[in-house]
């Protein structure tokens, strides 16, 4: 797949999270766990959601990931156990689309790498992914759409 990159502006995102520290290989079932629980949270509190669930990506060291998963909301809220309150980051983001598997966004974090790299622009803070098209609706992985967020300055 061809990656086309773009910067955007973004407004910062009010958010509940859970972020924890697990193997890549265990990164689907580890956000199979979190999202729900997050979902559960802004249900129980009466919030709906102001937009699909993402991932960032903290930091990696050898096959072990730092995540922080969850949802954006409307506005601040408390958090409750390990479900935090914070932020998604306003900005300048260079941002491409990953349509197909989870399995190869693997290829098109590697494209937004190379395209920062060669537009010589440094990171502003952790990547994220946004995931536009829910998995339990949409059976067909080729036809699921992740928007990838690296926040640059």
């Amino acid at each position: 797949m061809s990656y086309q990159v773009e910067i955007r502006k973004i407004t910062e995102q009010h958010v509940v999270s859970i972020r924890t520290q697990c193997h890549v290989a265990e990164l689907g079932a580890i956000l199979a766990e979190i999202l729900p629980e997050v979902w559960r949270y802004c249900r129980n509190n009466g919030i709906a959601p102001s937009g699909p669930p993402f991932t960032r990506y903290h930091g990696f060291a050898d096959d072990r990931v730092d995540i922080e998963a969850g949802l954006p909301v409307p506005s601040p809220l408390a958090g409750e156990g390990r479900i935090a309150a914070g932020t998604l980051p306003g900005g300048q983001v260079a941002t491409t689309t990953h349509m197909g598997p989870y399995d190869k966004l693997p290829h098109a974090h590697d494209a937004l790498h190379e395209w920062i790299e060669q537009h010589m622009k440094n990171s502003a803070g952790p990547q994220w992914e946004v995931y536009w098209t829910d998995p339990g609706r949409e059976p067909n992985p080729e036809n699921w759409k992740t928007e990838l967020m690296w926040p640059i300055k």
